[in-house]
């Protein structure tokens, strides 16, 4: 099986303003410099006009409320092009309204072209694997009545009540076209094994780290945990003001810093929360830094904190748990499940500053041989997370699934 074909709706297109993740691209990359022949179909909603004029002017808005970019410059017809020689076709779906699925006599236009344009490259998928329920989902009983000898994969990046909220009436005769179901979180399997059992093929889809970012010496935790520190965008679901509001409250009259780094809609609000609480003297807001750059941060800290409302995965933990960091992630979201309270790592609610408080203190206050002890879990952790781990791990858990 050498050819795989990778359905989403949210992929890289060489344009600097497009926010969406770059997940699907990490997977594509690691596959086709394992010798695989790889091609992409990137699906997206495609609106009237006035739509794109509404979301330029509230698109800071969004942003901060959701975290989502509205792109506007959603290109109108069928295209290809090509992201660091991946073959990408990209195939606009024309609706009116947000967050539904479209008709299916454009999905059906829409899987037509796709089928033509892979018979001109003589593209006979192995495997056809999704990203996201909406639209894949619709297109995977056409792909596999299409290929029938394909093994087919839908990866969610959320919990099963998404299958209702897209497609109600018909979700239960699409769901079988599916051969393997992979889960980007623990909880979000979790979700889907309650609601429709584990009959067929799963398996987890974590992201990864370049291998460049495990780091070869230990932390050095022997004066305790004093820096903390975060990395990403500055918009409402990072909760970034409630790790401000734990921190005034778990550090009073204790030397600490606190480094953020990142760029978003929340950055002002923030700015005056450090002032109202007087903290000016521990907090240094970095802004906007490049991946590579940003490890620099992250590895002079101790801690890392990101307590977000919503993150399939958040890579980012990963990338300190490469650097020794003392991780604590949100509690029944994407981390949970890589990582294990008080083993490598630790976990509390979102939006929750008396329970977050608590833990630092508790971190705070471990001996050091402890918080050396889970610095070193954390790193062997994150060295079974690297790039082409998990992608080898992705391919070959559907290439070695059984009853498909």
């Amino acid at each position: 099986m050498k050819n795989i074909l990778l359905l989403t709706n949210i992929y890289p297109n060489n344009d600097p303003e497009y926010g969406g993740t770059a997940v699907c691209h990490t997977f594509t990359r690691e596959w086709m410099e394992m010798g695989y022949n790889v091609r992409v179909v990137h699906f997206d909603s495609l609106f009237p006009r006035p739509y794109y004029w509404v979301g330029k002017l509230f698109n800071e808005r969004i942003q901060a409320k959701t975290g989502t970019v509205a792109y506007t410059k959603t290109p109108r017809k069928p295209t290809r092009y090509t992201v660091d020689d991946i073959p990408v076709l990209f195939v606009p779906l024309r609706k009116f309204v947000p967050h539904k699925a479209p008709s299916q006599k454009q999905a059906e236009k829409a899987f037509r072209y796709v089928v033509g344009e892979l018979r001109k490259d003589g593209f006979t998928p192995d495997v056809v694997t999704a990203h996201f329920v909406l639209p894949q989902l619709q297109f995977m009983p056409l792909f596999k009545k299409q290929y029938p000898d394909a093994k087919t994969c839908l990866v969610l990046h959320g919990e099963s009540g998404l299958f209702t909220k897209f497609y109600p009436d018909s979700y239960q005769t699409m769901m079988p076209s599916v051969d393997v179901w992979g889960f980007r979180s623990l909880a979000f399997q979790k979700s889907f094994e309650k609601r429709f059992g584990n009959e067929k093929p799963m398996f987890l889809c974590h992201s990864g780290i370049p291998e460049k970012y495990l780091e070869s010496i230990n932390k050095d935790l022997a004066n305790g945990v004093k820096r903390f520190a975060f990395v990403g965008s500055l918009y409402e679901l990072k909760n970034v003001d409630i790790t401000l509001r734990a921190l005034h409250k778990a550090m009073v009259g204790k030397e600490y810093t606190f480094d953020i780094v990142g760029s978003g809609a929340e950055h002002d609000n923030l700015h005056r929360l450090v002032d109202e609480l007087d903290m000016g003297d521990h907090i240094v807001f970095h802004g906007q830094m490049k991946r590579d750059d940003a490890q620099n941060i992250v590895r002079n800290a101790d801690c890392f904190v990101m307590v977000s409302s919503r993150e399939a995965f958040g890579l980012v933990y990963v990338e300190a748990m490469a650097k020794g960091c003392i991780v604590i992630g949100t509690k029944g979201q994407g981390i949970d499940g890589i990582v294990t309270h008080g083993e490598n790592g630790f976990l509390c609610k979102a939006r929750d500053v008396d329970g977050l408080a608590d833990v630092m203190q508790q971190i705070v206050n471990l001996p050091q041989l402890e918080l050396q002890q889970i610095s070193s879990n954390a790193v062997a952790t994150a060295a079974d997370l690297t790039d082409r781990k998990v992608a080898e791990h992705y391919i070959n858990s559907i290439i070695n699934s059984h009853n498909c």
